[in-house]
């Protein structure tokens, strides 16, 4: 089984009219067939929520390739996903934790959520804290889901760098994955418009034109025209926030 992968992220309405960037990031790795993907957002009471979100997406990604080309991965049964991930997790703060503390700041100052996956045509997780979605829909339409979590208020999340992080990583099992399946990771930007209203699965009405279109495109011009979608006007009347969406078709 191949993967083919599209990615986007666009500055939302609020950071455009502040003249400010875009606080999420993304990116992701196909490793001897396993997808690994991860998209972050970084919080904007943060200092460096950015440069969190960037740290996190790119040091995660790192340490599960590695995992997946040393054979660690593969000898994983489904009962070792959340063992195998809080440790990657914990890694990563490790080492973001000293880059804090050399530069006279916290982790808390580099503040962001993590939504995450990795798998193969055997199966996998996704891994996730805070909010954003992560979804793994089936050729016939059912879906695997990882929620966002809130705090006690709707505008409230948590964050990988908290220090209860462990307490709200959660980690969702994949069984397998079949040609024709598509998983999606976003930023909490992007749910409003692509997931649907009961929070069961993609809004299909957005998912299924777009998904359309990208199983004829190149990954190139396929994610031009994804963040095209992204960045367009009609999604600030949905949402002001940053949006990121990580799409992967399984062939």
């Amino acid at each position: 089984m191949k993967w083919k992968v599209f990615f986007a992220s666009a500055t939302g309405k609020y950071h455009l009219d502040g003249n400010a960037p875009c606080q999420d990031f993304g990116h992701y790795v196909v490793a001897d067939d396993v997808l690994i993907g991860v998209v972050c957002d970084g919080a904007g009471s943060a200092r460096e929520g950015q440069a969190g979100a960037e740290f996190f997406a790119r040091r995660v990604i790192e340490l599960l390739t590695d995992a997946v080309k040393s054979g660690k991965f593969a000898d994983l049964s489904e009962a070792d996903y959340s063992a195998f991930i809080a440790e990657v997790v914990g890694a990563a703060r490790s080492e973001l934790e000293e880059t804090a503390l050399a530069r006279e700041l916290t982790p808390r100052d580099f503040a962001c959520t993590l939504v995450g996956c990795i798998a193969s045509r055997h199966g996998g997780c996704f891994f996730h804290i805070g909010d954003g979605f992560a979804i793994y829909m089936k050729d016939d339409g059912d879906s695997v889901l990882s929620r966002p979590e809130n705090g006690e208020h709707a505008d409230e999340t948590y964050f990988a760098t908290d220090p209860a992080w462990r307490e709200h990583l959660r980690v969702t099992a994949i069984a397998e994955i079949r040609q024709g399946g598509l998983i999606g990771l976003m930023t909490d930007g992007t749910s409003p418009f692509a997931v649907n209203r009961p929070k069961t699965g993609f809004y299909r009405p957005f998912i299924d034109p777009v998904v359309n279109f990208l199983r004829n495109a190149t990954e190139e011009h396929g994610s031009e025209a994804l963040k095209n979608v992204l960045a367009d006007e009609k999604t600030y009347q949905i949402t002001p926030d940053d949006k990121t969406l990580l799409l992967a078709l399984a062939n």
